[in-house]
């Protein structure tokens, strides 16, 4: 398809052009690799002096902890343009988007991948490994990794986008949601089962960004059946393709209602660009 066709260009060339300087793609490494081992340390000083937590052995906890960096490593990695939201507000450049050929939504998530989420999915990926050896996991739940660490990705990446939304309706550069969301993801690294019942539901239902790791890992470990181990990410995952697919085929310029010299401005530019360029990609 033309269109999955400039996404993939237009990832693959900033990919290729942030990879030119290698200092900060060593410096990004080192750093997510850095706070990976700060967490872990923390982990690890409230495990020596408790032994569990809610019941759960400090290897359950480690792969807990390694899905959720490679979630947020996969999200990085090809959806991280949506932090640079409330900037693009704040210098006006939100513009440009009206004249490229292709869906707005997964052109700007996608043109923008970070470096340091390398050393998020690799360091994920070995504690992960290690983790499950000493936690005594089924060898073939680990063919099932990658569609939890997709399914997680595209959970976070479409909370992002809804608070990515309310800083567009807000007219203002709240970085501060943006954090937020992180910080709710980082808790889904211990059991849920330790958190109140409302946090539970908040994590599970209208946020659902433990569904990925704390679903299947109980299943895993006999807390839970083991279809929980697919459906559970799979039933959340589909929602939030949901909201995607509705903040993605939505038109990003406004409507007559709201605006009508922005209207006819975006319109005459969309005209324009179809005359010149042909038809929309979809």
């Amino acid at each position: 398809m033309p269109g999955l066709r400039v996404y993939w260009m237009a990832f693959r060339t900033t990919l290729q052009t942030r990879l030119e300087y290698r200092a900060d793609l060593l410096l990004g490494l080192l750093g997510a690799l850095g706070l990976q081992a700060a967490s872990l340390g923390t982990l690890w000083v409230v495990l020596h002096n408790r032994g569990d937590m809610a019941g759960w052995r400090p290897a359950e906890i480690g792969v807990l902890f390694a899905l959720t960096i490679l979630v947020q490593g996969v999200s990085e990695l090809f959806f991280n343009h949506v932090w640079f939201t409330p900037a693009y507000i704040l210098r006006g450049t939100f513009d440009r988007l009206l004249i490229y050929p292709v869906r707005s939504l997964p052109f700007f998530l996608l043109s923008s991948p970070e470096l340091h989420s390398l050393g998020n999915i690799g360091g994920g990926g070995a504690l992960l490994l290690l983790f499950w050896r000493e936690a005594s996991l089924s060898p073939g739940g680990l063919a099932l990794v990658p569609l939890w660490v997709l399914c997680g990705s595209l959970i976070h990446t479409s909370v992002l986008v809804l608070c990515s939304a309310a800083i567009i309706r807000m007219r203002g550069g709240q970085f501060q949601i943006l954090f937020l969301t992180n910080t709710i993801l980082y808790s889904t690294r211990y059991p849920l089962s330790i958190y109140p019942a409302a946090l539970q539901g908040l994590l599970l239902v209208f946020l659902p960004l433990g569904v990925s790791s704390f679903l299947p890992v109980s299943a895993l470990t006999g807390r839970l059946p083991w279809t929980w181990a697919v459906l559970g990410p799979l039933w959340r995952r589909s929602s939030s393709s949901a909201w995607l697919g509705v903040f993605g085929t939505a038109p990003l310029g406004p409507t007559r209602a709201q605006d009508p010299k922005a209207f006819c401005l975006h319109s005459d530019v969309t005209q324009t660009f179809e005359r010149c360029s042909g038809p929309r990609l979809n």
